[in-house]
């Protein structure tokens, strides 16, 4: 049965429906192709600085989630009602106990909010809590069903003042940014000078590496979406994302692969419900897989002297505005 997602997204996109664009980290125009996604979307690898990103791109893909307000109520009906819990929920917990261990108190945005679901957790701290969300039916659902002061806009017209936050959190954001240099001009701004900024991206390195896997072992319909390109617009490996910050006048005080995000099954069988737990004798086989390959990640990590490889499902990183900027 199909997933009944919310948004807006298509099984299949024309060339009419995609535009082309330079690379995002350097400006260059010469790419090599990687991948084709849902018809005329495209993955490249940038010939100039090795940046991963999606080339053609959707027109407009931030409204990808400006989709059915009831669609998304109904997917997540149980946990709104405090009935179910979300699938990333051991995921928010454990990254939000890393911020607090550097910054404790203050203020805290996080950007692209979506309903709520890790900002709710961050409002049960000591933190004072704002986000950020563009999507006029989920900000409004994080508004009405947890209470959180959630934003309808994007960063650049949220009408922040300067250095305005202790705290900046892009958790599986900082991937859909059309312009991530841009995004990190505009949370200098609104960052204090002892503020942090909290980045989680899945490593482009991974996803390629899947990629070479599927397609050595599967039909080619199966290579859908393994960059989610529809949505996902830059691929970050360790050291594109390490140069986006330290172009962005950021440093770097902290970087760790993070335990994997254990995505359900269960919509591929109910056609719905994509944020509940499936019965664990339909995930046990990917939970394995993703367990192992973190495990793996971890040793190369320390082999590859602190860089994630192409085992880490993902990068996190904790950043400073650079003093001397």
């Amino acid at each position: 049965m199909e997933y009944l997602k919310g948004g807006t997204q298509k099984r299949h996109y024309t060339e009419d429906e995609v535009v082309y664009r330079p690379c995002p980290l350097c400006g260059a125009l010469d790419c090599t192709g990687i991948a084709k996604e849902r018809g005329a979307i495209g993955v490249v690898r940038c010939n100039a600085c090795g940046m991963i990103y999606v080339n053609p791109r959707i027109k407009e893909p931030e409204k990808v989630y400006w989709g059915d307000a009831s669609r998304y109520y109904e997917e997540a009906r149980l946990i709104f009602e405090g009935k179910a819990a979300h699938h990333r929920d051991i995921n928010y917990v454990r990254d939000l106990d890393v911020i607090e261990s550097i910054k404790p108190t203050g203020k805290l945005l996080d950007i692209g909010a979506n309903m709520g679901f890790f900002l709710r957790h961050a409002a049960k701290r000591r933190w004072e809590v704002t986000g950020i969300e563009p999507s006029p039916s989920l900000s409004e659902m994080a508004r009405r069903y947890f209470g959180l002061d959630v934003r309808t806009a994007f960063l650049h017209d949220a009408g922040f003042g300067a250095e305005t936050f202790d705290i900046v959190t892009l958790s599986d954001v900082f991937e859909h940014v059309e312009d991530p240099r841009g995004m990190l001009a505009a949370v200098r701004r609104v960052l204090k000078p002892d503020g942090i900024l909290f980045i989680k991206v899945p490593n482009g390195k991974y996803n390629l590496l899947k990629h070479r896997i599927v397609r050595m072992f599967k039909n080619r319909e199966s290579l859908n979406d393994i960059f989610d390109a529809y949505e996902h617009l830059s691929h970050f490996t360790h050291d594109t994302l390490q140069r986006a910050l330290t172009e962005s006048d950021f440093h770097i005080v902290r970087e760790f692969v993070d335990i994997p995000i254990n995505l359900p099954v269960w919509h591929e069988y109910v056609g719905q419900y994509y944020l509940y737990p499936s019965p664990w004798t339909l995930d046990v086989k990917r939970r394995a897989a993703r367990f192992l390959f973190y495990w793996i990640s971890k040793a190369e990590y320390w082999l590859n002297f602190k860089r994630a490889g192409y085992f880490a499902p993902n990068i996190v990183v904790i950043a400073r505005k650079s003093a001397d900027a």
